[in-house]
């Protein structure tokens, strides 16, 4: 296989190319995925390896803005609630805001912008020294050497952060909650355990392991295809941050649509 992409004539075709061709190597690498565990030939060294290199340039900066971004939504809350009179309900909203909306786009913003820029710069080094073309004449898959490792490593990583950045963001709020409030911890722990429902983590969980699916394969298609030297290398990163973001949020409207859907919401009926 060579990762190459034709030269387009204009940005739509540009566009249009790099769409198509992205959902092609998309579906070929979660093949190859799927192919190399059932065959047992994933490397399970590199994806070790790739799983503790993303885990260890995440996890910090994934805790360090979960924590404000809790701090903050226990202030907003904390205040609006003081000021209609139900400052009880301030576990409801944590439910409703971190569990199910806040915790996986953290998540998903580590994966694309810190360890999808990662994995890009490290494809586009490998691809303008010319290894993917050396692994492609030795006849090894580079999806399966390369790719596959990543995709399981990043799924892997985002599950374990979704966890710890959810308990990082209720422990924040319940924390603002109590000594800052001055509330009783037994109005908070009441709510939230009324409005937070195992599905919604759950779901948060699922969101995490598409987005970091998402990311990976963004960051590695760009990686892969990269030109130019490392100014190539370069702009194949910007490019690829820019468009897991978009990919994100997109894919986050979609999943929460459908589990609005499948789920009714606490007191509906």
């Amino acid at each position: 296989m060579t990762y190459e992409l034709p030269v387009a004539k204009g940005p739509v075709r540009d566009v249009a190319n790099q769409g198509g061709h992205l959902i092609g190597f998309a579906v070929l690498s979660i093949v190859g995925l799927i192919r190399a565990t059932l065959t047992r030939r994933l490397s399970l060294g590199e994806t070790i390896t790739q799983t503790l290199f993303i885990g260890r340039v995440s996890t910090g900066p994934s805790l360090l803005l979960m924590i404000p971004i809790g701090v903050f939504i226990a202030v907003s809350v904390g205040e609006l609630a003081g000021r209609i009179g139900a400052g009880g309900y301030s576990g409801a909203v944590v439910a409703f805001i971190i569990v199910g909306q806040a915790a996986a786009l953290v998540c998903a913003l580590m994966m694309a912008g810190v360890a999808g820029s990662a994995i890009c710069t490290d494809l586009g080094s490998r691809k303008i020294r010319e290894e993917i073309d050396a692994l492609e004449v030795m006849g090894i898959d580079a999806v399966e050497r390369l790719v596959a490792p990543r995709l399981v490593a990043a799924v892997v990583v985002s599950l374990a952060l979704c966890s710890m950045v959810t308990f990082g963001g209720v422990m924040a709020c319940y924390l603002y909650h109590i000594y800052v409030q001055h509330l009783p911890a037994g109005t908070f722990m009441a709510t939230f355990s009324q409005y937070g429902r195992l599905s919604d983590f759950v779901m948060a969980l699922v969101k995490a392991a598409v987005f970091a699916l998402t990311s990976t394969l963004v960051a590695t298609f760009k990686g892969l295809h990269s030109k130019g030297g490392p100014r190539g290398v370069a702009d194949a990163v910007n490019e690829a941050v820019v468009i897991a973001f978009a990919l994100v949020f997109i894919v986050n409207t979609a999943l929460s649509a459908l589990y609005t859907v499948m789920v009714p919401a606490v007191g509906a009926y």
